[in-house]
């Protein structure tokens, strides 16, 4: 079974190293902490932070790393991104934890050293859930050098974010849809989804960035055959960019749909009052001609003189509605 995590002060942690027996051994705080400085079998020591600064007296008083380092990994608005000291590389990687239709990102930090990972993260993600239980259970090929689980997690956590696309991608196209019908109250949907976009993209590049300098650095902690590992991420990554991009524009062009959809239903509307008007103002002349006060009018004492104008008005109506029938206005 997965180890639990282990409660300190400030921070919450579960460890595992590797064995002989083909699996991996749960180890406690110190022994982690011993772990992670003295060379040996590999091991990974994951750190959920409560208390910034008393995870900072583990991670950079017991275990050493750099205090540059230490402030990223406890920062939650550090931007992805790569350094390289000596004997330790550090890198950001967001994860994502999704909820129906929303998604948030957790800033991971990545401690990596010739035979240990450490990673720090604000809350606990699905995606190192995962890839601690089958690092836990079987390490395998993982085992050789941290630099392989490295590889494991950022691209599990990578393809949480595939799912946010494809999430992103569903709503556009029944978007789409619903816009080319001519429904209207899509723009606050449409501007949603441009949002979660940005924030996506945000995420997307700053990590794409990371990966390229995985592959064009010479750093020993990586070996040279766990790179192909690092392309593939990296392809994906690109992926993930080119979609959000082409997603951003398909949602731009639907505004301007949107905006066609409102205005050519209002100049429906200004027709049909502007035919409206005109058959009124017809029979709204003849009423006017009638209602005159002179003294000589022809129909003024006939018997059939208020049926007269009211066939009139009708006879006028009716030729006005014809005529715009023929213009195809109605």
């Amino acid at each position: 079974m997965t180890s639990e995590r282990l409660a300190s002060e400030g921070l919450t942690l579960r460890a595992a190293r590797s064995n002989d027996h083909g699996a991996c051994s749960d180890i406690g705080i110190d022994e982690a902490v011993r772990a992670v400085c003295e060379p040996g079998p590999s091991v990974w020591v994951d750190v959920v932070v409560e208390d910034a600064e008393k995870a900072r007296d583990v991670l950079q008083n017991r275990m050493g790393f750099h205090e540059l380092a230490v402030e990223d990994a406890l920062s939650d608005r550090e931007r992805p991104a790569l350094q390289d000291f000596d004997g330790l590389v550090f890198l950001v990687v967001p994860g994502v934890r999704r909820e129906k239709h929303k998604e948030r990102y957790v800033e991971v930090g990545f401690f990596l050293n010739d035979h240990a990972l450490v990673t720090v993260s604000r809350e606990s993600l699905p995606a190192l859930d995962t890839w601690f239980k089958r690092w836990h259970d079987r390490p395998g090929h993982l085992s050789k050098s941290p630099a392989f689980l490295l590889h494991s997690i950022v691209d599990g956590m990578v393809d949480d974010y595939f799912a946010v696309v494809d999430d992103v991608e569903d709503q556009v196209e029944d978007l789409g849809d619903s816009l080319f019908e001519g429904q209207e109250g899509r723009l606050e949907e449409i501007v949603r989804l441009k949002r979660r976009l940005l924030k996506l993209r945000r995420v997307v590049t700053p990590v794409r960035d990371v990966m390229n300098a995985v592959l064009r650095r010479d750093i020993e902690e990586i070996p040279e055959e766990a790179h192909r590992y690092f392309q593939d991420v990296y392809d994906h990554v690109l992926r993930i960019a080119e979609t959000v991009d082409a997603l951003r524009d398909a949602l731009t062009s639907m505004v301007d749909i949107h905006l066609s959809n409102v205005s050519n239903n209002l100049n429906q509307v200004l027709k049909k009052m502007t035919v409206l008007a005109t058959v009124l103002s017809s029979m709204t002349l003849v009423a006017g001609v009638y209602g005159m006060n002179f003294e000589h009018m022809p129909e003024l004492k006939w018997l059939y003189g208020y049926p007269f104008s009211l066939g009139l008005m009708a006879v006028l109506a009716c030729g006005i509605l014809v005529v715009f029938k023929r213009m195809r206005w109605i």
